[in-house]
Order: structure tokens, then sequence, then C-alpha cells
């Protein structure tokens, strides 16, 4: 991985590769949180459970009244069931994304966020910058920790989201009930 260095959308591909490289596939269980930003609205938990084996994944936040799922090509959220590709069954819950971030729409078209700037900040984790192609003060800002390859936090120009627990779950653990998430009393404090 090429660090410090601007690079172009030429890179793209070699880049999301290296993204993918640092995690190995397994089922993991996420909780966090997403905000607009300027506070105008309060802040939403949720909780998501991603398989990379089988292409599934769970998502709850706080506030919807159903789960929204994708299994064997069919994505069911509120809208219903459809047919659709795993890369792009994330669009309905974008912190499924975070748990594979190569998957993020940030990578070139149709975000068309290129170039891109990779740092080391605090050791192992990896500050990636998105810059607009068409306008560089418009800038998306993703934390992967190298040593589980997941984004811990994703900052674009609308919303912060924030994972605060990730880890991997056993083969035979069942996918948590649908969570009651409790009354969030202040932000998290974020560490590198």
């Amino acid at each position: 991985m090429r660090f410090d260095t601007v690079l172009a959308a030429t890179d793209v591909p070699t880049l999301q590769a290296e993204v993918a490289a640092l995690r190995r596939p397994a089922r993991r269980l996420a909780r966090g949180l997403t905000a607009l930003r300027g506070g105008s609205a309060q802040p939403r938990q949720f909780q998501v459970v991603v398989d990379e084996r089988d292409q599934s994944w769970t998502f709850d936040r706080q506030g919807d009244h159903h789960r929204d799922q994708y299994a064997e090509g069919v994505l069911h959220s509120v809208d219903g069931p459809v047919e659709v590709g795993f890369a792009r069954s994330g669009a309905v819950a974008p912190p499924v994304r975070l748990l594979t971030p190569e998957l993020l729409l940030l990578w070139g078209s149709p975000g068309s966020f290129a170039p891109i700037l990779v740092q080391r900040i605090h050791g192992h984790w990896l500050l990636v910058t998105f810059e607009h192609e068409r306008d560089p003060a418009d800038r998306v800002t993703v934390v992967v920790d190298e040593r589980d390859g997941v984004a811990h936090r994703s900052y674009d120009t609308t919303e912060i989201t924030v994972l605060t627990e990730v880890r991997v779950m056993d083969d035979d653990e069942p996918v948590p009930p649908r969570p009651r998430f409790s009354r969030l009393r202040e932000w998290p404090v974020l560490e590198y």
C-alpha cells in the first residue's frame, strides 16, 4: 500500500484489493451509530451482521420497525424483496459496507471520488481520504483498522458513521435478535 502519495483513479483497483486483503472472510457483528453532520438530529444506533463467506447480512437501525437482510442474492427491505448482487446490496444499509470497505461507493464511478490519499495514523489505523474529481473541497474520509480490515469510521458530506463494537462471530453462533437500543447519553470516545 502506498502511503502519503496522491493516488489517481487508475490506482483504485489495486488499492481496493489491498484493503480487501487486510481482512479474512468471516462472520462479523458490529454495532455503532450514525449522525447527520451539524448535529441537527439525534444519532441513530445500529447493529449489523455480515458474513462474507456466504455473502449475507442483517441490519437493524434504531427507530426502524423492520430488519433489512440480504441472503442468497435477494435483498429484503421495507420495499419488499429484490434480486441484487452482494456488492450492491448495502445501498439500503450503508453501515454494512464498512465491514467490507472495498465495496464502498467511493471507489470511482459513479461516486467519482479520486484522487485518493492513504495515511497511517497512530500505528495501525489507515486514514483514507477521497477527493471528488470535480471539486477538491468535497472530501470523504474513512478510517480502516489494518488489524481487521474493517472501516471503523466514515465521515462523508452529510453523515458520520462510527463503529463502537466489532467482533468475529463463531460459526455456530446465531444471528442476534433485533436489539433494544438504549438511549444514547453521549457520543462515544474515539480512540486511535
